[in-house]
């Protein structure tokens, strides 16, 4: 990832939105950066961190700044419904969202793993614990399912820890239900890269 964002000194900004405990979780990421050769610096812009106000977080001058200065945004593991209500509340950008994107436009890095991974695309899912249910044709939209932040485009959807927990049988009928034909499922040992149409598999 670093590779990618322009090699040593590149900047980083590392986002534990997802996470249980995101400072501690936003920390690690970063000090995993900082051992390649990045700069990585962690905000604060997570509902578990209950003296944040995220509504003025995601419009602060100075944290979109921060961003917008970035070479590189990840996401960390958690729960992706508080990616997507953080950044997307209701389908709408926030700011922050919008300085995110222009990283991305410029050919800055986006990257994430686990929940930071399933916002990867334009349909994710939301909170789907039961694959049975989904094989059963359950794919509620705000409940199994909802908008991801879609930053690997419309075509190709994205889960993840997928051999570990099984969800073939749950990314096949939601592919189904929403028309793709291109799926891409994660593994633990495994990163994919996606430029444009093009997809690279690294690790097993």
């Amino acid at each position: 990832m670093v590779e990618l964002s322009g090699g040593k000194g590149a900047r980083w900004v590392v986002f534990g939105t997802a996470s249980e405990n995101p400072e501690r979780t936003a920390r690690r990421a970063a000090e995993l950066l900082e051992r390649r050769g990045a700069v990585a610096q962690t905000l604060p812009v997570a509902p578990q961190l209950k003296w944040v106000d995220l509504d003025k977080a995601v419009r602060d001058p100075a944290l979109l700044e921060t961003v917008r200065g970035a070479n590189g945004v990840f996401f960390s593991g958690g729960a992706q419904e508080r990616i997507v209500d953080t950044f997307n509340p209701g389908g709408k950008r926030t700011p922050m969202l919008e300085a995110i994107w222009d990283v991305y436009r410029r050919g800055g890095v986006v990257a994430g793993t686990s929940a930071g991974a399933a916002i990867m695309s334009t349909v994710m899912f939301r909170d789907a614990p039961s694959i049975i249910n989904v094989m059963k044709g359950q794919l509620r939209e705000g409940k199994e399912v909802d908008q991801g932040l879609g930053f690997v485009g419309p075509n190709l959807f994205v889960d993840q820890h997928f051999l570990k927990r099984g969800r073939f049988g749950r990314m096949i009928p939601l592919m189904l239900a929403k028309g793709y034909k291109l799926g891409l499922g994660i593994g633990e040992d495994s990163a994919a890269v996606v430029q444009g149409d093009q997809v690279e598999i690294l690790g097993a």
